[in-house]
């Protein structure tokens, strides 16, 4: 679908949809009629997004005169956070918003209850990212007849919501990373790259931590495996097991402290210098820059694209780790909690990788 007009992405789970009887999708056609019965213009929506086409369908309208009219709407739910394709969608969506100075573009609806979404200092990265915009709350009225005024008036609502973001007057420009020349007050194009040679030491530094710290998670949970078989041959039994299990919730309190400490870490540099990569990369494929600038950027893109490979190795590794912990946690309530922050490390690692690898995606396509 080549739209012109405005557009919303609707960012959801299939199965959701399954097992609400295709109620997401019929919503989002409502709003998309509410929409045009009330400004007399089209919507056009988008809901297919397991489609490769979809991400290359709003990548192209951001890049476009199209930008202030391109929505991305998530249905929040569980499993929405649950689903890296979605997880993925709505950090690079935001990424491209968030360097042209469009944070407006993405509008949640809350679909069913997340209970982080409405807590104090959520430390989901997805979460975060949902709970800084007004989501609609959608919690109640999902369970409404179709056809109720309550349901009516609500994708009215929605439809009147939409239009009023088109009519206010965008921010007076993207983020912009003025010529080094422009003025000695302002930080220029090439001192972004001065800040990208201090982060990017910091961030393969934390990258090397990771593979420290899992490497004594890993051989605290085998010298536990150790211990285990010693007591059952000794025939410790059950309370041999409980004694193995609560002694290893010990040792691994100090590491899932540490992971803890590295994932907000990790998520916090890489959100810091996300909008400036993105808005350089933009800038030299539409011919903004000076040679000199040009050539000093791409000598730093060589090092990202070496740092993303070992990033890449990292986050394999600790995809391992959260899967066996996964187990490990239904097995022994005194391991849970552990388990649960090691799980929420790793996703915030995960996260990040979407950043990077949507970098790799645009340093490639410069070529």
């Amino acid at each position: 679908m080549n739209a012109t007009g405005p557009a919303g992405f609707w960012s959801y789970t299939h199965r959701d949809d399954e097992l609400d009887r295709g109620r997401i999708r019929r919503l989002a056609e409502a709003i998309a009629h509410a929409f045009e019965i009330t400004t007399g213009d089209e919507l056009h929506v988008f809901v297919d997004n397991n489609s490769i086409a979809w991400g290359d369908q709003w990548r192209a309208r951001l890049d476009s005169a199209l930008t202030s009219t391109t929505f991305l709407i998530p249905i929040i739910t569980p499993k929405f956070l649950k689903s890296q394709e979605c997880r993925r969608e709505i950090i690079t969506f935001s990424s491209h918003a968030a360097s042209l100075g469009l944070d407006d573009l993405i509008l949640p609806i809350h679909y069913v209850d997340v209970p982080q979404l409405t807590a104090d200092n959520p430390t989901d990265e997805v979460v975060q990212l949902i709970s800084r915009r007004q989501w609609e709350d959608w919690r109640e009225l999902r369970l409404e007849d179709e056809d109720s005024p309550a349901y009516r008036q609500a994708v009215n609502q929605l439809a009147l919501r939409l239009k009023e973001i088109l009519e206010t007057p965008p921010p007076a420009g993207p983020i912009t990373i003025p010529s080094s020349d422009s003025g000695a007050d302002q930080p220029g194009f090439l001192d972004s790259l001065a800040e990208m040679e201090v982060s990017l030491p910091q961030w393969a530094k934390t990258v090397n931590e990771f593979g420290e710290v899992l490497n004594s998670l890993n051989q605290t949970t085998l010298d536990a495996a150790s211990e285990l078989q010693r007591s059952d041959a000794s025939g410790g039994g059950f309370a041999g097991r409980l004694r193995v299990t609560n002694a290893l919730a010990a040792d691994l309190s100090e590491p899932v402290d540490r992971l803890t400490e590295l994932g907000r870490r990790y998520s916090a540099e890489l959100s810091r210098i996300d909008p400036g990569i993105i808005t350089m990369i933009r800038m030299i494929g539409e011919g903004e820059t000076t040679q000199e600038e040009e050539a000093t950027a791409r000598t730093t893109f060589d090092q990202l694209t070496a740092m993303i490979g070992a990033s890449r190795e990292a986050v394999s590794n600790l995809q391992g780790l959260s899967e066996a912990t996964k187990v490990m946690a239904s097995g022994s309530r005194s391991l849970r909690p552990l388990m649960n922050s090691i799980q929420t490390s790793v996703q915030q690692v995960v996260d990040g990788q979407t950043m990077i690898e949507e970098w790799a995606r645009m340093i490639a396509e410069l070529d």
